[in-house]
């Protein structure tokens, strides 16, 4: 939880299968139930879970910031953890990585919220466990998959908290932004057996909500909108990307 709400950014997302979906709930097995269910919410609609996304996204985020030559954490080794009795980064700021998705001590910037499906609809399909040794079918492994069928939507919200970096304004905004238009350049996937082509999806943002503290005291509690599609939308995920760059670059020449 941070001290000081200075502003909030709340996105609404929107998550559309590319091929079949399978991110699993509890197996059954009593007959005639699928060996490997999905996760489902309380009315029987599939979710897509935030902490699931979320760690897709931070993993990217790690991998990119160190092929810039930017000093970032891996998880489990995360900022003001333990790594054999040494806080990891203890005397220096926290890294671009674990100042958007958290560390040890430090609450997290982005919070993604779970997905719903706009539909119940559900697959089956036929599943069979391989041998890592041998490459082959093990004995009696065959199972069935329950799979979110491609062309599904999801929704959800992202909430991002205090997002400008010092005077680099909406930065973390621009870090998820770019982090999404990147993911869906490279074909991101999400949940079980991506290898196998399951799990491509495409990740869109919606609407993106500016709330500031100012915003409150004035009783304009939606703050400011920008929906998909129209000039400022496009305007404002321009100006955070180029924000989220220079701050980038600002810590790489000070590295």
């Amino acid at each position: 939880m941070f001290e000081k709400l200075e502003s909030r950014v709340l996105i609404q997302y929107k998550i559309r299968t590319i091929s079949d979906l399978h991110i699993g709930g509890h197996g059954s097995t009593a007959p005639g139930e699928v060996d490997r269910p999905v996760l489902k919410d309380e009315k029987d609609f599939p979710i897509i879970p935030g902490s699931s996304l979320k760690g897709v996204l931070r993993t990217e985020m790690e991998r990119l910031v160190k092929g810039l030559d930017i000093d970032a954490c891996t998880v489990p080794d995360v900022c003001k953890s333990k790594k054999k009795g040494i806080i990891v980064r203890e005397n220096l700021d926290p890294c671009p990585v674990c100042m958007l998705f958290g560390g040890a001590e430090l609450a997290s910037s982005v919070r993604i919220k779970d997905a719903t499906a706009n539909s119940t609809k559900t697959v089956i399909r036929d599943g069979v466990a391989i041998e890592r040794k041998t490459r082959k079918a093990k004995g009696g492994a065959k199972y069935d998959l329950e799979a979110v069928p491609q062309g599904t939507e999801f929704y959800g919200d992202v909430v991002i908290e205090n997002p400008d970096i010092s005077e680099n304004i909406n930065a973390k905004l621009g870090a998820f932004w770019s982090l999404v238009e990147f993911f869906n350049s490279c074909s991101g996937g999400i949940g079980h057996a991506t290898s196998r082509g399951f799990g491509q999806v495409n990740i869109g943002i919606d609407t993106v909500k500016l709330i500031t503290a100012r915003n409150y005291l004035s009783g304009n509690y939606d703050g400011t909108v920008y929906s998909s599609g129209k000039a400022e939308f496009e305007k404002l995920k321009e100006q955070s990307i180029v924000s989220w760059s220079v701050y980038l670059k600002s810590i790489k020449g000070s590295a």
